[in-house]
């Protein structure tokens, strides 16, 4: 409506997705649904691991009485009567026995039809998108060719030359990237096979990415030049990065050893506080960082104790953290997505 977007979400997790379109586009939304959000800007979403449309311009109505408006809005908008068009519909949610998404299309076909347009269901060369979500109807026309995640599985962790089973999947490593709004120069101190630091290659940030394992550093090389990016990887020490001549970082994500059982001692617990203390040294005032802990299976414990521990311990360390998310693993097992501020040791 007006001059804002429609934003559409692929429904995986709706507060990442909330959370990421906000950090891309630097602008506040209305959240319609779980997965339908308005903004008035949409820069940076082709780069978004949640988004799958963006509808501009666009409209809604309500399921049984929406026809009018539909026609008013065809009559305000500048449609080529020349190229063939369709109409695309997706339900979310709950369904409406009474109501069929092929009766909605169908209509709307016969109001486009009514204007002389000629309908092609197999390659139109104009879509109209709609969305049926409860009682609620959204349509409007389509921003992107493709979802942004279009090609993603081809750089799934198994696709890529070197390939670990611990490797984060290139939605999430996009994800972190996305929601620390990074920018360069950028860090990934425990890159482990380089998923993180693929991201930021394909997006143009220059990264740093350090990992104690020779074998995880050749690996990471192998992988960025695979994806046509470029990175520097180092072999080094989390905990002493400074000792790397790493610094002036502004932006910092990482996936350190996943499980719950890497940080079931004092050991573990401490590994982590010395490489948030020594990312903070290279990092300047306002960096950005996120990163994954293990959790218990419904979020309640994080790094086998509760989260005000986990918050304490950033925050000793010079880290506000600004925003975290649950993520499900499996039934034993899940994950907490972090972002955190570097505070001014002054």
């Amino acid at each position: 409506m007006g001059g804002s977007h429609l934003v559409i979400g692929s429904g995986w997790h709706s507060t990442l997705f909330y959370a990421e379109v906000e950090s891309l586009t630097n602008a506040p939304l209305i959240a319609h649904s779980d997965r339908i959000v308005e903004i008035n800007k949409i820069q940076n979403l082709e780069k978004s691991a949640t988004v799958n449309q963006v509808l501009a311009p666009w409209h809604q109505g309500e399921i049984l009485d929406y026809e009018e408006k539909f026609e008013q809005w065809l009559d305000s908008i500048n449609l080529d009567i020349k190229q063939s068009i369709a109409v695309k519909c997706t339900r979310h949610g709950e369904k409406i026995p009474t109501v069929r998404k092929v009766d909605i299309a169908t209509k709307m076909g016969a109001f486009l039809s009514s204007r002389d347009f000629k309908i092609n269901l197999t390659s139109p060369e104009q879509v109209i998108e709609v969305i049926i979500e409860g009682e609620l109807i959204f349509w409007g026309l389509p921003h992107f060719d493709f979802p942004p995640r279009t090609g993603w599985k081809d750089r799934v962790a198994t696709a890529r030359p070197f390939f670990k089973p611990v490797s984060l999947d290139p939605r999430q490593a996009r994800l972190m990237f996305n929601l620390c709004g990074a920018k360069a120069p950028f860090l990934d101190p425990m890159c482990g096979t380089g998923g993180i630091l693929v991201e930021a290659s394909l997006c143009d940030i220059q990264a740093i990415g350090v990992d104690l394992d020779p074998e995880m550093v050749a690996g990471t090389k192998k992988n960025i030049e695979w994806c046509n990016g470029q990175a520097e990887v180092i072999c080094g020490d989390a905990t002493r990065l400074a000792d790397l001549g790493i610094t002036g970082i502004d932006s910092v994500c990482f996936d350190p050893p996943y499980g719950r059982n890497a940080w079931r001692s004092d050991k573990g617990v401490n590994f982590f506080s010395k490489v948030l203390n020594s990312i903070n040294e290279v990092c300047n005032v306002d960096a950005t960082m996120c990163c994954m802990l293990p959790a218990s299976a419904d979020g309640s414990s994080v790094i086998d104790g509760e989260y005000p521990v986990m918050e304490e311990l950033f925050l000793k360390e010079g880290w506000k953290v600004e925003q975290y998310w649950f993520i499900p693993v499996h039934s034993s097992l899940g994950r907490l997505l972090v972002r955190a501020k570097r505070l001014d040791a002054e």
